[in-house]
């Protein structure tokens, strides 16, 4: 594994003690192009692909683990994604201290842990409360995207999403994927995708 030491986070990866609250995407951005948000962006498969490909969107991506997140900021900046900006923040913090009403046209969250044991269930991330931070934060038609393969946590997810204000809608597969998309797919495991709006 390459040291947390040789990969270069600036400018794409972001101190969040540095940020306001709430953040100016326009000033961040320097345009008022729409923000995507990924939530856990791993090495950053998705995020590198998504801006590369989609140059008049602007995203940002959070991630816990450290060398998760200087990797993946290294890897946005090799690949010249001048489009995207990078947190290590926990996600409900995040949204709820940085993230302004209506302010996001799409968030993505690919297989969050599923805690599968019965007793860590309240960790998961897809719970009552986040729906409704999620559900201010998205833009009027904003679009919530979510993919796991853990059966069980779908249900959850299922449910939860049904008792939200979001409206489930058919789940729109992009032209790029995640490290895990793509790994699940050549061995013809099964995952699940959700999707949900937020009304006009």
């Amino acid at each position: 594994m390459q040291s947390s030491t040789d990969l270069i986070v600036e400018p794409i990866g972001l101190e969040v003690e540095s940020l306001p609250h709430p953040i100016s995407w326009p000033d961040l951005f320097g345009n008022d192009h729409p923000v995507e948000l990924e939530i856990g962006m791993g090495k950053g498969t998705f995020l590198t692909e998504a801006a590369k490909t989609h140059s008049d969107t602007n995203y940002f991506g959070l991630e816990y683990a450290r060398w998760y997140w200087r990797y993946a900021s290294d890897r946005l900046r090799r690949n010249h994604c001048t489009n995207a900006r990078t947190a290590r923040a926990e996600a409900a913090y995040f949204i709820r201290e940085f993230v302004g009403d209506g302010s996001l046209a799409v968030v993505h969250i690919y297989f969050p842990d599923p805690w599968p044991k019965k007793r860590h269930h309240k960790r998961r991330l897809i719970q009552p409360p986040f729906l409704l931070e999620l559900h201010r934060v998205l833009i009027p038609g904003g679009r919530l995207q979510i993919v796991t393969d853990h059966e069980d946590y779908f249900r959850q997810m299922e449910e939860v999403i049904a008792a939200s204000p979001l409206k489930r809608v058919e789940y729109e597969a992009g032209e790029v994927g995640t490290n895990f998309e793509r790994k699940y797919r050549q061995e013809g495991r099964m995952f699940h995708a959700i999707a949900a709006l937020r009304d006009g």
